[in-house]
């Protein structure tokens, strides 16, 4: 069985990544994190229904969060996500392929979601002023923001500078991470081996990711409108702490929720 170089140079991210996404993170706990997201939306904007998942992926969540009654729209930047998404999610789901952050997102929902570590994407210039603003334009007056990020600890010192891999059976992989601490942000060059025929075919993308601290997230969200009602650890409703590796954060419209001290 052979090899073939399919790219001259790294492709965008989840442009072949998605072949595989799915089975890449089986390990996620998508039903936990809906369930986490279905108690906060009842507890912070009840009556709720209609749902943006933004940066929706191949809709694993969108799914299970229309399982729980939620009507959830989907949009994401990557075709090739959204093409599996549309096997994973409800007959005549919305899905909507946007280039994020700066893009005009659907509108009229009564929140929004931007789970696993999107958010950290958004690493360019004002990416996330950006993003925020143009998820609140998508939110009704009463709307909220529920998203997650990885954090510095994350960044720093779990990818770091550290390289690793692994063979899938349908596809291998070499991830090897760049940490660049005055950007505070880590590249990841991944190199995907994906099963073709009677050969494996390579293909390698380039992702960026950047940490935010509290004050930038502060900022950005009372920039867009938004108040913060609350910084979990992980999905969970323990506060974050320095010891976080993933925050979870709850914002609001000014006519929705409390907010946190």
């Amino acid at each position: 069985m052979g090899t073939r170089t399919r790219t001259d140079g790294p492709l965008k991210p989840y442009e072949a990544l998605s072949a595989v996404y799915d089975a890449w993170t089986a390990n996620n706990d998508y039903d936990a994190w809906a369930d986490f997201i279905d108690a906060r939306l009842r507890q912070h904007a009840p009556g709720a229904a209609d749902l943006l998942d933004v940066c929706c992926g191949t809709g694993l969540l969108t799914a299970r969060l229309q399982k729980r009654g939620y009507r959830v729209a989907g949009v994401d930047s990557s075709e090739g996500m959204l093409d599996k998404a549309r096997g994973n999610v409800a007959d005549g789901t919305r899905l909507v392929r946007a280039d994020l952050p700066a893009a005009a997102l659907p509108g009229g929902f009564d929140a929004a979601v931007c789970t696993f570590d999107s958010v950290n994407y958004m690493a360019g210039e004002g990416g996330l002023v950006q993003l925020l603003e143009s998820v609140a334009a998508a939110l009704s007056p009463t709307g909220v923001f529920l998203f997650d990020v990885n954090t510095r600890g994350k960044l720093e010192n779990i990818f770091g500078d550290s390289h690793y891999g692994d063979d899938c059976g349908d596809f291998a992989y070499v991830w090897r991470n760049r940490h660049h601490p005055e950007q505070q942000s880590v590249d990841f060059l991944i190199t995907l081996f994906l099963r073709e025929g009677d050969a494996f075919a390579r293909y390698e993308e380039h992702h960026r990711q950047r940490w935010f601290s509290h004050e930038e997230i502060r900022a950005a969200a009372d920039r867009a409108g938004f108040r913060v009602l609350e910084v979990l650890d992980d999905y969970t409703p323990a506060p974050a702490t320095q010891d976080s590796f993933r925050e979870t954060w709850v914002l609001a419209k000014p006519a929705a929720g409390t907010a946190s001290p």
